[in-house]
């Protein structure tokens, strides 16, 4: 009775790690998925790619530590 418990609580735990293949879906040699937008095409930017490169120019300067730090006597 031990033995079966034991084997069978061994088999769940090799069936629970089972998982099925990740596999991307093509169709004739391109991606039939779900379509991506670009970045500035959802809100704040919606469409405005010159406001959305402004964007994360400003936020990549913001992220230098000398550039936050220069020029303030440190």
């Amino acid at each position: 009775m031990r033995r079966t418990l034991l084997a069978l609580a061994a088999a769940a735990c090799l069936v629970a790690g089972c998982e099925p293949p990740q596999q991307v879906a093509y169709s004739d040699g391109h991606y039939a998925g779900k379509p991506d937008t670009p970045a500035w095409a959802n809100p704040p930017f919606n469409g405005d790619r010159a406001a959305w490169e402004r964007a994360i120019k400003a936020r990549n300067l913001n992220q230098n530590e000398y550039s936050r730090t220069s020029g303030r006597g440190i």
